[in-house]
């Protein structure tokens, strides 16, 4: 009897030890992916961005309402913003990751030399420093949505607008 359970106890042991092996495999997948993700958006390089989305993933940016679908929606979404802060840069501050989500707080960095004419906010030169967080869905190693979150008004006054 004592033997039956010593097996039975290692047979659990070692499923629950390759389980977490394969959930911790998982978890640094979904932590390389997001670091993936700031590397490209850091390089502009949005035609290999858009890649690390799934075809009918979303990006939304919470504080405007904005939400779009599908990989052309959201790297035109991401040519615009970059062009308006041309030397924008992304720091991840801390990585929480599970099986399926990870979240994200970055600072984003640049000068407003460009602006955004099509939404009446003008260049003004001014350097900003703005902290958000994005939590993105993770299915089959690719971003099945992204959700961004930072401050409007925070960052209407570090582009010196407000």
């Amino acid at each position: 009897m004592k033997q039956k359970l010593f097996l039975l106890f290692i047979l659990l042991f070692t499923m629950t030890g390759f389980s977490n092996e394969k959930t911790n495999k998982k978890i640094r997948q979904n932590e390389e992916l997001v670091h993936n993700f700031f590397e490209t958006l850091n390089s502009y390089n949005t035609d290999k961005l858009v890649l690390l989305f799934s075809e009918d993933g979303t990006y939304e940016e919470v504080c405007s309402s904005r939400l779009l679908k599908g990989r052309d929606a959201i790297v035109r979404y991401i040519n615009v913003t970059l062009k308006g802060i041309p030397d924008s840069k992304f720091e991840i501050e801390t990585i929480v990751a599970n099986e399926y989500h990870a979240t994200v707080e970055w600072i984003w960095t640049g000068t407003n030399t460009v602006g955004w004419p099509d939404m009446n906010i003008p260049a003004t030169g001014k350097f900003i420093k703005l902290k958000g967080i994005s939590v993105m869905d993770i299915e089959n190693g690719k971003i099945k949505s992204n959700r961004d979150y930072w401050d409007w008004n925070s960052f209407l006054k570090g582009i010196g607008v407000n």
